[in-house]
């Protein structure tokens, strides 16, 4: 289980890309994929990390007074450049940790931003997208501000749809009002609304739960996106909406138009408790990586859905357990797009796993191998996270 980050309940806040593989046979032969949730809740085991690739690499990011990390809230790689967000300011390595530059300025004037919700970046133009609502920043590779654009419909994810596109997932909000009947805004580059996807669900509790993100992400050169409560991941076949996968949720499925209040919340959280939805999806050419979550709790469970054989594991240890190094569970939480899975870890979360004799800890009993000895000697309770890279 995790730390769940992505669900604001009653209106507060609990509180990526370049990712395009090529595929192991005809994408569309199989489509919609049908993933049985349902059924297959209960297929819990061990994955060894080796199914995924046959090398991690571990890259610790340099620890500076001008790049001191709270936590790593999104990142991105692309080529030999990691962008980094903690949430409140946007980071460049180089592919081996070095610090590069902040991308822009902290603050409150014209140029800067306070916080970064999401970002994304545009390749072919070295722009990056940094959402610092009310407004969409852009800023170059060499981090210096270029142009930004009002975004009052409150986006809260960003993606590119195609080289000309834009296409932000809005916080999910139940109520009566126009602001609250849209999921999707598809935009050009500079702002400009070029068509909206209304909701499917309409969600009429107020207060109610309040979902800045759900699954969307880019494969294949297409948008893959769910709405919060819906069972139905679409992507665009020939710019129409169409069906990518289907899940079944059954009697597992959790009503997301909960009425919420002081003294309701525990008699619904207890309600929902043993209920599903669909937080968050990547994928590869072989596998969907699916996270759920459970009720209105922190628990998240992690599955993975394999294309070939059309079957679902729920991971055991919550991530692939690492057969090669004996070091952390590792969890994808972004593909580049060479087909680099990356996941990251905090300093002292990373020192404890792999100093720990402990059993219950992902690496109890085994040997660290040498690279994460000599990695431990180079890092610090206090150090910058650590990202990890599968290919």
């Amino acid at each position: 289980m995790k730390r769940l980050t992505g669900l604001l309940l009653a209106g507060i806040l609990i509180s990526v890309s370049c990712n395009r593989p090529g595929s192991v046979k005809d994408p569309a032969a199989d489509l919609p994929y049908a993933i049985d949730l349902e059924r297959d809740i209960g297929n819990v085991r061990s994955v060894p990390l080796s199914t995924l690739g046959k090398e991690v690499e571990y890259i610790p990011l340099e620890t500076g007074e001008g790049s001191m990390l709270r936590r790593v809230a999104n990142v991105i790689v692309c080529d030999s450049l990691l962008f980094v967000s903690d949430g409140s300011t946007l980071f460049l390595f180089g592919r081996s940790g070095e610090f590069i530059r902040q991308i822009g300025t902290s603050g409150r004037g014209p140029g800067e931003y306070n916080y970064v919700r999401n970002f994304n970046i545009d390749r072919n133009n070295q722009d990056i997208y940094i959402l610092a609502l009310p407004n969409v920043m852009v800023f170059g590779f060499d981090g210096k501000y270029r142009r930004s654009f009002s975004a009052d419909y409150r986006p809260s994810q960003v993606v590119m749809k195609d080289e000309n596109t834009l296409m932000f997932h809005l916080f999910n909000m139940s109520g009566p009002s126009p602001d609250t009947a849209y999921s999707w805004y598809i935009t050009d580059k500079e702002g400009v609304v070029l068509s909206k996807i209304r909701n499917h669900f309409k969600r009429v509790s107020q207060p109610g739960i309040i979902v800045p993100n759900s699954p969307l992400y880019v494969h294949d050169g297409s948008p893959r996106f769910l709405e919060f409560g819906m069972d139905t991941l679409y992507y665009f076949k020939n710019s129409v909406m169409t069906p990518y996968a289907i899940f079944n949720r059954g009697k597992l499925k959790m009503d997301p138009d909960l009425h919420l209040t002081p003294d309701t919340y525990k008699e619904v959280t207890d309600r929902v408790r043993e209920r599903i939805w669909i937080s968050e999806i990547i994928e590869n050419s072989r596998y969907l990586f699916v996270n759920i979550s459970w009720g209105l709790s922190d628990s998240v469970s992690r599955c993975l859905f394999e294309k070939e054989n059309m079957g679902l594991t729920v991971l055991k240890e919550n991530g692939f357990e690492d057969d090669q190094n004996a070091g952390p569970v590792f969890w994808p939480k972004f593909i580049s797009e060479d087909n680099t899975m990356v996941d990251h870890i905090d300093a002292l979360r990373f020192l404890q796993i792999i100093r720990s004799e402990k059993p219950g800890l992902p690496s109890a009993g085994r040997k660290a191998s040498e690279r994460l000895e000599r990695l431990e000697k180079e890092l610090t309770e206090t150090s910058n996270p650590v990202l990890m890279l599968v290919r």
